[in-house]
């Protein structure tokens, strides 16, 4: 079946190109557009052509495909689902999926066109450690809440609330961030709120790049005893001492 569905916009393309060949007038001719997907770093992916369909994409495949001469856009999606216009959206409650996208245009009036799909890492992992005392006031966990709940086409963060507890692993994913929009993490109890950290501005102090066109795993270590939130990525680290004890 994945044979056939890769052959289908390769047949569609013959078809149009033989019909091209006897007509004079080339303007209602389609572009054969060349869309290589080979060394993408996540499968299966889905790829979506303005006036062309989506089509389900295996490992390696190049596809030809006849699309309109008026140009279009290409949205390549892989580890999550997306909407009729292309976004990803996250249900609220849950973390970020482990999205790679890719976004490109065909100009207007090619004949042929050829791209390359480069798809990029629009969301980093999360992971905290928490240090102090034994037994200190479990069962205690971190949640973390922002205003990021997908991302566009283009990946360009999409507003809308986010709120995600950690896993058991103390894990979360998280989607690319506006810098200036606010990111929060909490530490909970049961029974109350004990305290929230301004998670996106401390990111931003330690040199964290939200604009990197692949978003790096964040290691975040929370003292407990002494209110102190350190924060270790690859080649950065940055402490923070806050005013007030937990």
């Amino acid at each position: 079946m994945g044979n056939n569905r890769a052959l289908l916009p390769v047949l569609l393309g013959l078809i149009a190109w033989v019909s091209c060949i006897v007509k004079e007038d080339r303007s209602a001719c389609p572009c054969f557009l060349r869309v290589d997907m080979q060394g993408l770093p996540s499968y299966p992916a889905t790829l979506s052509i303005v006036g062309a369909g989506q089509f389900e994409v295996d490992r390696d495949s190049v596809l030809l495909v006849a699309v309109p001469k008026s140009g279009v856009e290409l949205v390549a999606v892989s580890g999550a689902s997306t909407g009729a216009d292309g976004t990803v959206r996250i249900p609220y409650g849950f973390d970020c999926p482990p999205v790679y996208l890719f976004s490109g245009q065909v100009p207007p009036g090619l004949d042929t066109a050829y791209i390359k799909v480069q798809m990029h890492k629009q969301f980093c992992t999360l992971d905290m450690q928490f240090d102090g005392p034994p037994g200190w006031g479990e069962p205690y966990w971190g949640e973390v809440r922002g205003r990021v709940e997908g991302l566009q086409a283009d990946g360009t963060p999409l507003e809308g609330p986010f709120d995600c507890r950690l896993d058991s692993g103390n894990s979360v994913r998280l989607p690319r961030q506006h810098p200036e929009e606010e990111l929060w993490l909490d530490i909970t109890m049961p029974d109350r709120l004990v305290r929230s950290f301004a998670l996106g501005a401390y990111l931003l102090k330690a040199g964290y790049d939200w604009s990197a066109p692949d978003l790096e795993d964040i290691t975040l270590t929370v003292n407990l005893s002494v209110s102190e939130i350190r924060f270790q990525g690859s080649g950065w680290s940055d402490t923070v001492k806050l005013d007030v004890d937990i």
